[in-house]
């Protein structure tokens, strides 16, 4: 059994193995990622097992082995897919940004983590699990507060790069408070707090598109 383990750290279960070629393996992938995501949502990643997860995919654990060695690989392989998608998602936000009004983008950035994680319910897991340190969850606010930015200065192009960052933090913290409100099962009026949330997100919006408006025209 020894042997057996020392050989999954060889060269067929690194963890920077490149991905399968044929469309057989990416499907197979696909279907151990998908599989993975239901077990950590399910069972959170400390009590979600490798052996589980392949039983779920109708795969054998060898077969999840050869792509994830470990269940820190896995979890990190598909966290990196889910925020593969919200970037996307987040930059398809900011291609539209400039031809929003401000109201359109209130909405929009208020409910996006929301809409976001209950399509994803395997995210807030993968990045709140205590003890976990991998690139992918060291990265994940950072990366969010970049596209806010971006969203931000496609909007107002004549806010600077510091100015949005600053302020992509406060959107930031507004998105996360309507995540935490919806977190909130039992709390009969989420639904209204996310509503005052929006509202609170416009105004700021509207003070910020305001200020970089005004610092624009003294400069004139």
């Amino acid at each position: 059994m020894a042997s057996q383990n020392a050989s999954r750290s060889g060269d067929d279960v690194r963890a920077d193995a490149k991905p399968p070629r044929r469309e057989r393996g990416r499907a197979r992938v696909a279907a151990l990622l998908d599989a993975a995501g239901a077990e950590f949502a399910e069972k959170g990643f400390d009590a979600a097992t490798m052996t589980a997860i392949a039983a779920r995919a109708g795969a054998s654990i060898g077969s999840l082995y050869q792509f994830f060695p470990t269940k820190d690989v896995l979890a990190d392989a598909l966290l990196e897919a889910y925020l593969t998608t919200l970037i996307d998602d987040l930059g398809r936000l900011r291609e539209a940004a400039p031809a929003l009004d401000v109201a359109a983008l209130a909405h929009r950035l208020a409910r996006a983590l929301v809409a976001f994680r209950a399509a994803h319910p395997a995210f807030a897991p993968l990045v709140e699990t205590s003890g976990r340190s991998l690139p992918a969850v060291l990265g994940v606010r950072e990366r969010i507060r970049a596209e806010i930015a971006a969203i931000l200065r496609a909007k107002a192009p004549g806010m600077k790069a510091a100015e949005a960052q600053v302020r992509a933090a406060v959107v930031q913290q507004i998105m996360k408070a309507a995540v935490a409100i919806q977190g909130e099962a039992t709390f009969a009026h989420r639904a209204a707090v996310i509503d005052e949330l929006e509202s609170v997100m416009k105004l700021y919006l509207d003070q910020t598109f305001e200020a970089v408006g005004l610092a624009r025209a003294s400069k004139r």
